[in-house]
């Protein structure tokens, strides 16, 4: 999709909603923030063929350091799939040491998978294995997870949460489709997981196509960056910006995007949008996520 039709979109869309515009400059900016958006679900397909193209040359699994390539790989099953992606979201992509954190939890020191199976076999020995080095040395989590306890025992540790999941996979693994809003709230049933790390967890399973399907709302309601974007784009429009309004207006958005368009994760699609656009409408800033 061109950067003019997507501008033409929301133009559209403030009309018909808000019966009103935007000015020229942060209606583009609006527009490639939300390009960007849909490119950074988009890469989830790349993400899959280079899971297939490694499986066909027969590569190690350690041969990239990007999760989402990792759970799409066909020789592993599903639950190693969800376990890579519940790691992946736990520790998340530190700009300061990247996926190391996630490395550390997923191979062996000599560059070996360690399966969900033998995992849960041995759990005991497979967190031994963790604490016989210095599991968190320079490295951080991941800006979503900033306030996590870097600690690996203890209340509020990574066994804890760990443990919870090994007992209870089975709830997350699913045959059959699952609705976005039941797994988002069953994913907050794991320690230390929050409503961000549910939603980036839940989300992370439609991308990489483990049975759950697209979010139906922007989770706007209980979250600052959109609320304050969804309230910045009423005020430009001259219109009421409470509270009420505001998640009215996600909800409206929601529905209009997905009746006039055929963008993939909607709701993931525009709250990341509106959030990086919110951050400045007069000069594009491009954000890695």
């Amino acid at each position: 999709m061109k950067i003019i039709e997507i501008e033409n979109l929301w133009k559209h869309a403030i009309k018909d909603l808000l019966h009103s515009e935007i000015d020229a400059a942060s209606l583009n900016i609006l527009a490639r923030q939300t390009n960007d958006s849909i490119r950074r679900i988009e890469i989830y397909d790349t993400y899959k063929k280079r899971a297939i193209q490694a499986a066909n040359k027969k590569l190690d699994f350690n041969h990239t350091s990007i999760p989402f390539v990792l759970a799409q790989r066909p020789e592993l099953s599903q639950i190693n799939s969800l376990w890579i992606l519940y790691t992946a979201t736990y520790f998340g992509k530190s700009n300061k040491s990247k996926w190391e954190l996630f490395n550390r939890a997923t191979f062996s020191t000599n560059g070996s998978i360690m399966l969900f199976e033998d995992i849960k076999k041995t759990l005991e020995h497979y967190f031994k294995y963790l604490s016989s080095f210095d599991f968190f040395d320079g490295c951080e989590y991941s800006n979503h997870r900033k306030f996590t306890a870097k600690r690996l025992t203890g209340d509020k540790g990574v066994f804890q949460s760990m443990e919870y999941l090994v007992k209870n996979i089975d709830q997350y693994s699913v045959d059959k489709k699952m609705d976005f809003h039941s797994m988002y709230i069953l994913a907050q049933k794991i320690p230390n997981f929050g409503r961000l790390a549910a939603f980036d967890f839940s989300s992370s399973l439609v991308k990489c196509g483990l049975n759950i399907e697209e979010p139906q709302s922007m989770y706007a309601e209980h979250s600052t960056g959109p609320l304050d974007a969804l309230g910045l784009l009423l005020r430009l429009t001259k219109n009421d910006s409470s509270s009420k309004a505001k998640i009215k207006l996600s909800y409206d958005l929601m529905k209009w995007f997905i009746e006039n368009t055929r963008i993939f994760m909607t709701g993931q699609v525009l709250e990341d949008a509106i959030c990086n656009w919110q951050k400045n409408t007069s000069s594009y800033l491009k954000y890695s996520g």
